[in-house]
């Protein structure tokens, strides 16, 4: 039986990535290595040998993870995986860069490299001040170097895997999609439309939830935000003197699942890798109003949305308005989402990582979780 090394970036804040991570620890339990990891936030990890790094130990480590970022491809770089025969990793930083023994195996899952050292048009949080372009052009130079060490690579979508080929110069083995749990919103029904735009999600800089604000603010229509996150602050006051414009927070599923029952539709103006949250919505019936770049473009086929072609107020609320001409077909947008369902997921990832582990070994798989 081999041993499995189960690798993510810090496992502080519950997401997109730590639901795919999830489905990976499910179908190869192993020993799991992250930089940081709260366990009262990241439950699905009871019971495992978690390892982490030195910085678990510093200050703001849990609540601030990303103040330690620049110290994170030296920290992965340094876990001791020599005991490991597979190691899966789930990156969208810097776990891609363990170093594992050299008749190892190691199957990268990427959701992008990371955004801030490449595409900083997207993610500005290197690109600031003086010292920040210094500091970020020395971890491209390292974050180059780590791209080398998986053995087969496998993207979130076709928008990352041209990103890995650009920026790596990698072959991406296979694109498989983020794991949806569309059956969580299937069964949501239309009530009616008078709740407006919808967002759920977290409120950091590249959703580019302020274009959704002065879109609802210009056109006075009702916008819900549900979610929290650093930018939250700052959103508030931009929307203050609209009372259009709701502040949720946190809301449990039911709750939210209500308000996406009289929504007219869900907002969607950040450039994602992917975007599982625009697939929640179409299981939802809803329509989505996007940026026409990334993983949007992906899901959101002719007559499931609106998708817009650059970044600003006047072109979102272009495409707002363009929802009255839509013919949008509901039970054709849950079915389009159901194609990229957990299962579907699961059946890819598993099928790729059992033919890739009996090709490197010469033998039948011995890592199926029956076997466990």
């Amino acid at each position: 039986m081999v041993k499995i090394a189960l690798v993510h970036d810090w496992l502080t804040v519950p997401g997109g990535a730590e639901d795919v991570f999830r489905e990976m620890v499910d179908l190869y339990p192993g020993t799991v290595f992250t930089s940081q990891f709260d366990a009262s936030r990241i439950r699905f990890l009871e019971g495992l040998d978690v390892r982490t790094s030195y910085v678990q130990r510093l200050p703001w480590a849990l609540k601030r993870h990303y103040i330690y970022a620049p110290l994170l491809a030296g920290v992965y770089s340094r876990f001791d995986l020599r005991e490991f025969d597979v190691v899966l990793s789930d990156s969208h930083s810097f776990a891609h860069g363990v170093r594992k023994r050299p008749d190892a195996l190691h199957i990268c899952y990427y959701h992008t490299p990371a955004r801030s050292l490449w595409v900083p048009e997207i993610d500005r949080r290197a690109s600031g001040g003086l010292v920040k372009p210094l500091i970020a052009r020395r971890l491209r130079v390292l974050d180059l170097a780590a791209s080398k060490r998986p053995d087969v690579l496998l993207a979130n979508s076709r928008t990352t895997a041209a990103r890995i080929e650009k920026f790596y110069g990698r072959e991406v083995r296979e694109v498989i999609y983020p794991p949806v749990r569309t059956d969580k919103f299937l069964g949501i029904p239309r009530l009616g439309d008078e709740e407006g735009l919808l967002y759920w999600g977290r409120l950091i800089p590249y959703k580019r939830i302020d274009l959704a604000i002065a879109a609802a603010k210009r056109l006075g229509c009702r916008l819900n935000i549900v979610g929290s996150g650093p930018l939250e602050g700052q959103l508030r006051a931009q929307a203050e003197g609209a009372p259009n414009i709701v502040f949720h927070g946190r809301l449990t599923d039911e709750k939210l699942h209500q308000l996406m029952s009289l929504s007219k539709a869900f907002v969607f103006p950040g450039y994602e890798d992917f975007g599982i949250v625009v697939v929640e919505a179409l299981a939802a019936g809803l329509p989505v109003v996007a940026y026409g770049q990334g993983g949007a473009t992906e899901s959101v086929l002719p007559g499931f949305g609106v998708l817009f072609e650059h970044q600003t107020v006047d072109d979102l609320v272009s495409a707002i308005r363009r929802l009255d001409d839509l013919d949008f077909d509901e039970a054709r947008a849950r079915a389009h989402a159901r194609t990229f369902d957990r299962e579907v997921f699961r059946d890819r990832y598993r099928s790729v990582v059992d033919e890739c582990i009996a090709t490197h070994f010469g033998a039948p798989n011995p890592a199926r979780p029956e076997s466990f």
